[in-house]
C-alpha cells in the first residue's frame, strides 16, 4: 500500500507541473481514499504531509517559518524539541573527535552553528575538558542559531544552567554568546564576523545540520568554509542528513525523499522513547516541515535540500580541508538501550546512522589543509566580535525578510500565494487545512497560547446525527500544540464526533464566535472533555466560525484555548478581541471570519455576558466536584 501510495503522489505531483490539475485532483481523491482505507498511522500521516507540500507547491502557501518554532512552554520541551535519535547520534559520533582534537589545550572556543537546544551536548563537553586539563580551563560558546521564539529570553533558563555548570567546574573564564539570524545571508555575515582571539585559543567549529542550507545561494559555502579556514580550527565537524534531496526534479525528490521520511515516521510512531511521548508531536511538526521545504519550496532562503556524505566529501577536499579520523561505537543498540532498531555504522571512516537498513545521518570531522596563515587577525572593515546576546542581535537586522519571526505588532500570516481552482475539491480541501494550520501556530506562539484545534461540519446527509444534527470532527492535521504536555488532549478529542450545540466548538455553529471563560467549570454534558480540561490546566476557550470561499458548504471552527495563567475576565476579553482581529487582517481573499461585521469588541462582550449567565461558579475553596473523575 505504502508503494501505491508513493506511485499516486508521484502521479500527482507530475499532473500538477503539467498543468492538469483536474487529473491532479482526481488522483487526490483517490489517495485519501486509501489512505484512509487501509494504512498505519505513519504511513497516513507521512501521506498526508506529502499531499499538503505538493498543493503548498501548487498554491505556494508558505508558512512564514522555514524552520517550526520551539513551544512555548518550559525548558524541559525545548531541550527535546529536536529528534532524539538525531540529538544523540551528535553526542556519540562527535564528542571524542573534539576531545582529542584539543587534548591538552586550556583555552576553548567552540563555535556552534545549530538549531539544536539541547545544552547537555555543551555541559558534557564542558565536563570531559576539565577531566583532562584539570583546573585553568577557559571555555567560550558561540552559538550561531535562527531565533525560534517570539520570547526574547527562551534560551535564558538552558544558559543559566550552563553558567552555573561552568562555575561548579571553576573555570577560569565562561563567555556564552548567542549569534541570531534566520537567513543564509545572515551565517554567511556572522562567520565573516567571528576572528581568533589569540594563538593560544584552540576552536571547535560544530556544524548540526545547518550547513546544507549553504548549498543554494551562489558562493556562499565557498566563502563561508574559506573563513573558517582562515580561522585554523582544531576541528570542524559536521551533521548532516545522508540523503540525496537535491535534484531540480521535482519528481526525483518526491521519490527519494519519502523512503526516508517513511524511516523517520515510522520511527516516531513505533519506537520507544521513554519519557519523551509529549515530543513526538513537535517531531512531526518538525518533519512535516522539512517535507514542505524539500517538496514546495524553491527559494534560496527557505528551501531544504540535502546531500550525500560522499558529495560533501568531496566540496571539502575541494576547499582545501582534510578528514581528521573519529572514534565511535558502532555496536547494534548502543544508540539506544531500548531501541535495537538503530546502529552506527562506519563509511570511509565516518560514523552514520541508520534505521535498520536506511541511512539516516551522517557525522565527518574536518582540517584545514596546512597552508600559510597571517593568524587569523582581521583588518576588515565589517569583521566584529560578538561579546553579548545584546550586541549579537544587531545581526538578525539581516534576516528580517518573510521568514523572520512575525511579532504581535505585524499580524501578516499567510503570504500571497496563487488564485486556488474553484474546480479542485480535493486540492483545496488540503490547502484549506495547511493554510488554518499555518495561522493556529502563528497566533498560538503570538499570544502564548496552549493549543488550537480545528473542528470542521460540513453539512452532508452522512455528517448528521440521527436527530438531524450536524457532527463535527477534528481536523487533525490542521491543529497546533504548543504546550507539548497537552498534546494528549488532541488525540482525545479527534476520537470524539462533537453535535451541533454541544461544546464550545459545537455552540458556535450558529452565532459564529462562541467565548467560555472557564470550560473546566463546565458539566460533561455541555462539554464532554471537561474531565481532560482538568487534567490538562485548560479553561478559557473561544470558537471562532470560519468558511473558505473556495469551499462555502464547509464550515471550519477554529477553538483557541487561553493562556491557563490568564484568570480575570477581562484580561480574557481583551486576547479574545486580540485574536478576532489578527485573524480578520490575514483572512485574504480566501476566508471568511463570519460574524465579524459587528464590532469585535461588541460581539466578545454579547458572547461573554450570555455565557457567563449560564454557568455555575465553582466554590472559592475546595475541590472541584469533578476533580474526582479526573484520573
Amino acid at each position: 500500500m505504502t508503494t501505491l501510495l508513493l506511485n499516486k503522489l508521484l502521479d500527482s505531483a507530475k499532473a500538477i507541473e503539467d498543468g492538469d490539475l483536474n487529473l491532479a485532483d482526481s488522483i487526490f481523491k483517490e489517495i485519501k481514499y486509501l489512505n484512509d482505507a487501509d494504512t498505519s498511522t505513519e504511513t497516513r500521516k507521512l501521506v498526508r504531509f506529502y499531499a499538503e507540500a505538493l498543493v503548498r507547491r501548487l498554491y505556494k502557501l508558505y508558512p512564514r517559518n522555514c524552520t517550526p518554532l520551539v513551544p512555548s512552554t518550559d525548558s524541559y520541551y525545548i531541550r527535546c524539541w529536536r529528534f532524539l535519535p538525531f540529538v544523540w547520534f551528535i553526542e556519540k559520533s562527535c564528542h571524542h573527535s573534539i576531545l582529542d582534537a584539543v587534548a591538552g589545550k586550556k583555552k576553548v572556543h567552540l563555535i556552534n552553528f545549530s538549531n539544536i537546544e539541547f545544552d547537555l551536548l555543551i555541559r558534557n563537553l564542558m565536563r570531559d575538558l576539565v577531566k583532562q586539563v584539570g583546573s585553568g580551563l577557559s571555555f567560550q560558546v558561540t552559538h550561531i542559531r535562527p531565533k525560534l521564539s517570539h520570547k526574547e529570553d527562551y534560551l535564558q533558563e538552558m544558559d543559566r544552567e550552563l553558567a552555573a555548570e561552568a562555575k561548579t567546574l571553576r573555570l577560569t573564564d565562561f563567555k556564552l554568546n548567542h549569534v541570531f539570524t534566520n537567513t543564509v545571508a545572515g551565517v554567511v555575515e556572522s562567520t565573516l564576523n567571528l576572528k581568533r582571539e589569540n594563538e593560544d585559543e584552540a576552536i571547535v567549529v560544530k556544524w548540526e545540520f545547518e550547513l546544507h542550507k549553504l548549498i543554494l545561494l551562489p558562493g556562499a559555502l565557498e566563502k563561508v568554509l574559506s573563513k573558517l579556514k582562515d580561522l585554523r580550527p582544531e576541528i570542524m565537524v559536521i551533521v548532516e542528513k545522508e540523503a540525496s534531496h537535491h535534484n531540480p526534479d521535482i519528481l526525483d525528490r518526491v521519490a527519494q525523499s519519502f523512503p526516508y521520511y517513511s524511516s523517520v515516521f515510522d520511527s516516531i510512531e513505533k519506537d520507544t522513547i521513554e519519557n519523551y511521548f509529549e515530543n513526538k508531536i513537535s517531531w512531526e511538526i518538525d518533519f512535516r516541515r522539512q517535507i514542505t521545504n524539500v517538496v514546495a519550496r524553491e527559494d534560496i532562503e527557505n528551501a531544504e535540500r540535502h546531500e550525500t556524505q560522499a558529495w560533501w566529501r568531496e566540496q571539502l577536499h575541494h576547499l582545501g580541508f582534510h578528514p581528521v579520523r573519529q572514534w565511535f561505537n558502532h555496536s547494534r543498540g548502543t544508540l539506544f538501550s531500548d531501541m535495537a532498531q538503530y546502529i552506527i555504522e562506519g563509511k570511509n571512516g565516518c560514523p552514520v546512522l541508520l534505521r535498520d537498513t536506511v541511512p539516516l545521518v551522517f557525522a565527518s570531522a574536518w582540517k584545514p589543509e596546512l597552508v600559510q596563515s597571517d593568524g587569523g587577525s582581521d583588518n576588515k572593515e565589517n569583521a566584529g566580535n560578538p561579546e553579548s546576546i545584546s550586541s549579537c542581535l544587531e545581526l538578525t537586522d539581516l534576516s528580517r525578510i518573510q521568514n523572520e519571526c512575525e511579532e504581535e505588532g505585524d499580524p501578516t500570516i499567510m503570504r500571497e500565494g496563487n488564485m486556488w481552482s474553484p474546480e479542485c475539491p480535493s486540492i483545496n480541501e488540503i490547502a484549506a487545512s495547511s493554510e488554518i494550520f499555518d495561522i493556529l501556530e502563528s497566533v498560538c506562539h503570538v499570544y502564548k497560547l496552549p493549543l488550537a484545534l480545528t473542528w470542521i461540519s460540513d453539512g452532508r446527509e452522512t455528517a448528521k446525527n440521527s436527530e438531524g444534527k450536524n457532527l463535527l470532527r477534528v481536523e487533525e492535521t490542521a491543529c497546533y500544540v504548543n504546550d507539548l504536555g497537552a498534546s494528549e488532549f488532541v488525540e482525545i478529542c479527534a476520537g470524539f464526533d462533537l453535535e451541533e450545540g454541544q461544546g464550545v466548538a459545537g455552540k458556535a455553529l450558529l452565532p459564529n464566535i462562541y467565548f467560555v471563560p472557564d470550560v473546566s467549570k463546565l458539566g460533561p454534558a455541555e462539554y464532554p472533555f471537561v474531565y481532560e480540561a482538568w487534567k490538562f490546566g485548560l479553561h478559557g476557550a473561544v470558537a471562532i466560525k470560519l468558511r473558505s470561499t473556495y469551499r462555502s458548504s464547509v464550515d471550519y471552527i477554529l477553538e483557541f484555548f487561553l493562556p491557563s495563567k490568564m484568570r480575570e475576565i477581562s484580561e480574557k476579553q481583551l486576547l479574545v478581541n486580540k485574536i478576532l482581529s489578527t485573524l480578520q487582517k490575514n483572512r485574504r481573499n480566501s476566508w471568511i471570519v463570519c460574524g465579524i461585521d459587528l464590532n469585535v469588541a461588541d460581539a466578545v462582550a454579547e458572547v461573554t455576558a450570555a455565557e457567563m449567565s449560564g454557568i455555575t461558579l465553582m466554590p472559592k475553596s475546595g475541590n472541584s466536584p469533578l476533580a474526582s473523575n479526573v484520573d
